[in-house]
């Protein structure tokens, strides 16, 4: 029993030894697909012809490693690119942010996990790296390995189990062990203690068959590996012992067969050294070959050994650099030295922590510098602890950043030089518009002010011959004059208002008092023709930003208008004129809303669109310019506002004015 415990021992270890080889020959993947270009450019850039040439290269790369999947992650854990996208379209919509692997990545570490699906029972292995661009974590890389995959490379292995924490067998040698957990295959353990003093564990399986049950537990992986090693041939021996004690004759074939299992013994475990000094070479043989800068340092941060990509980085030669400190390596200002000076001086004490992807300069033998890439980790080699440094020559990628940030400036200044012009000439254009529509009008005016000039010249005939005859005819010809005088200053205050630009600055002012000073102007006309005027104000005190005089204006002439059209319907029996008020405080952006409603006619739907055009009217000649809502739309726009208009189903007109509010409080007419 103990030569089939140390038999079982170093089984146990040649199997630990090929799983991890075998899980290592996959190890370098997910630190290749990091380094990639167009990988790091998917991350930056995520388009679907960008993410189709990545899954295309994932899917080479798989088919020549021979792992299961290989995958791209962005920061949300969703897939960009998938090396089995030509069968899976839909792993594209699952997300892997909750995965252990995903995590673990995130935080800048290289990890190994397991997961059993669901579907299938399948348990694949999990190795991920994060990818960075300028020292920010852009996505994880992850490359998957179906356990059944790692059988064909363990299938010189025999009798031997992987299982989980729970007991449940994940690979074995033995097919009866799949898809149950070790309660299910063995009904019975029982401990043994050997002459040595150890102890071994016999276990009966549900069969019958009797075992030797040895495991132990890779913490690192979070699984359990074992090896089940038959007894019967040492009970068929300690009956051949028990047979030889009846004659002597056997004792030497007992001898030759101890014999030949030292023997056995002695060849496994050369070829166990044998297999340790081959892993050796090719660790050696990737870190010598490998395009990434590697120095090993001890616990006084002196260099034990650097790559050959290492040496042409800093311009040395392997024998000259080693047993020198590595700040001897390092260049630059102490922002830039200072958290990486801080990672080496802790380098063998409990105060260590990794640096991960950190910015520094490094110094070259001829005494220039370059920029690079830094990441110190915690590495140990047999008994001694050790730290492994990883250098990426960063130059290329730092005058790609000058230039592009270079050119974004350049950018930056055309475009606010050309934002400046545009404002300029649209200003411009709009002045131009204004006094080419005056141009427009000009034979309008004539006719308009041709008309009271000629009346005035007669009254004025009148007058002369009744200095000495009727006053009160007299005095009714000048109210006529006057009348008249009044009406030319309206249509030339009306031009004049059309053609000024709009004030450079506004302030606030309370619409509410500007539309009583409005109804106030109509409260004659307003009670000759009997119309009943309902205002709803439920926020008297709100401000918006403009002037008192342009906003009454504005009033002035929607209610006017609304006047006309109430005058203009003869069949109405009642005449009703509506103002409301609303404070739209659920919008973007807070504005005030007014209403000018009235139950006239309402508008014919072919004049809608012509409606606030300058000198557009549906008045007749002498009754007016057209110029009222042209005025009022302009203003309303010169406010930052909107004006618009419509038939109201029940019928009449609406004109909705809206303005932007302000918080600030109104100005009052002493300031």
């Amino acid at each position: 029993m103990t030569d089939l415990k140390e038999q079982g021992e170093d089984h146990l270890l040649n199997t630990i030894i090929g799983v991890r080889e075998a899980i290592d020959s996959y190890h370098y993947l997910p630190f290749l697909i990091s380094q990639n270009t167009d990988v790091q450019e998917l991350l930056l850039y995520p388009v679907l012809d960008k993410g189709a040439d990545v899954s295309r290269f994932l899917e080479q790369m798989n088919l020549v490693s021979g792992a299961t999947t290989l995958m791209v992650l962005d920061l949300d854990g969703r897939a960009l690119s998938y090396s089995r996208w030509r069968e899976e379209q839909s792993f594209f919509l699952s997300s892997h942010a909750h995965k252990p692997y995903f995590i673990k990545a995130r935080e800048g570490d290289q990890g190994v996990f397991f997961e059993r699906h669901a579907s299938g029972g399948k348990v694949a292995i999990y190795l991920s790296a994060p990818i960075y661009h300028a020292s920010r974590f852009m996505g994880v890389a992850v490359v998957r390995i179906d356990l059944d995959t790692l059988s064909s490379k363990l299938n010189q292995l025999e009798d031997f189990l992987l299982f989980a924490e729970d007991g449940e067998v994940m690979l074995a040698a033995d097919s009866r062990w799949l898809n149950h957990s070790l309660a299910q295959r063995i009904d019975q353990n029982v401990t043994r203690q050997l002459r040595d003093g150890s102890q071994i564990q016999l276990s009966t399986l549900n069969d019958g068959q009797q075992i030797l049950f040895q495991s132990v537990a890779l913490p690192d992986l979070g699984w359990h590996v074992a090896v089940t090693s038959d007894i019967r041939p040492v009970i068929v021996r300690r009956n051949t012992a028990t047979f030889v004690s009846l004659g002597g004759c056997l004792t030497f074939g007992l001898l030759l067969l101890y014999v030949r299992e030292r023997q056995q013994k002695k060849r496994s475990k050369q070829a166990m050294r044998d297999v340790l000094e081959l892993n050796e070479r090719q660790q050696r043989d990737i870190i010598n070959n490998a395009h990434v800068g590697m120095l090993a340092l001890d616990d006084q941060a002196q260099i034990r050994f650097i790559n050959p990509t290492a040496c042409q980085l800093f311009g040395v030669g392997s024998e000259r650099i080693l047993g020198f400190k590595m700040q001897s390596l390092l260049a630059g200002s102490d922002d830039q030295f200072g958290p990486l000076q801080r990672t080496l001086s802790r380098i063998g004490s409990p105060g260590f922590a990794p640096l991960t992807a950190h910015e520094a300069v490094g110094k070259r033998a001829d005494g220039s510098a370059f920029p690079m890439m830094m990441s110190v980790k915690q590495m140990r080699s047999q008994a001694e602890m050790q730290y492994l440094v990883t250098v990426i020559d960063i130059s290329k990628r730092k005058r790609l950043e000058r230039a592009l940030q270079q050119a974004n400036d350049q950018l930056e200044t055309k475009v606010q030089a050309r934002t400046q012009a545009l404002q300029e000439a649209q200003q411009e254009l709009v002045q131009a518009e204004k006094m080419a529509a005056l141009g427009r009008m000009s034979s309008a005016v004539v006719h308009e002010l041709n008309q009271p000039l000629t009346a005035m010249r007669t009254y004025v005939a009148i007058c002369r011959h009744l200095l000495e005859g009727d006053r009160q005819m007299l005095a009714d010809n000048l109210d006529l004059i006057d009348d008249l005088t009044q009406r030319m200053a309206l249509i030339t205050q009306q031009l004049k208002t059309f053609a000024f630009k709009k004030p450079e600055s506004l302030t606030p002012v309370k619409p509410s008092l500007a539309l009583e000073q409005a109804l106030m102007l109509c409260q004659e006309r307003i009670e000759q023709e009997n119309i009943q005027v309902t205002v709803i104000n439920p926020v008297p005190d709100a401000t918006v930003f403009g002037d008192s005089p342009r906003l009454e204006q504005v009033f002035v002439n929607l209610v006017s208008n609304a006047c006309d059209a109430l005058a203009a319907n003869q069949t109405q029996h009642s005449k009703e004129l509506v103002v409301k008020v609303e404070d739209q405080t659920d919008s973007a952006e807070p504005s005030l809303k007014i209403c000018v409603s009235d139950n006239g006619p309402g508008i014919e739907h072919e004049h809608l669109q012509q409606l606030f055009d300058p000198f557009f009217t549906t008045k007749s000649i002498g009754n007016g310019l057209g110029l009222g809502l042209s005025i009022v739309n302009s203003i309303v726009k010169d406010l930052g506002g909107t004006l618009s208009v419509e038939n109201r189903v029940e019928g009449g007109a609406r004109f909705t004015v809206i303005l932007p509010r302000c918080s600030e409080p109104p100005v009052s007419d002493g300031e």
